[in-house]
């Protein structure tokens, strides 16, 4: 498995991985969704979706 090896990972922390950051864009979804219909709630759903996984912007 040649992407396993390319980031030193097993396939069960990478699965636990992959499923950690698919739940969070999935939350993050709803959230957007929910923004369009009402863009008076919770402004800031996909950047801060966006942020928790982006790397910190260097200077």
């Amino acid at each position: 498995m040649g992407h396993l090896s390319d980031i030193n990972k097993s396939y069960f922390a990478h699965l636990r991985g992959a499923w950690v950051m698919s739940f969070w864009f999935a939350l993050g979804a709803v959230r957007l969704i929910i923004h369009g219909i009402l863009p008076n709630v919770d402004e800031h759903a996909g950047q801060r979706t966006v942020e928790k996984y982006s790397p910190p912007a260097k200077e």
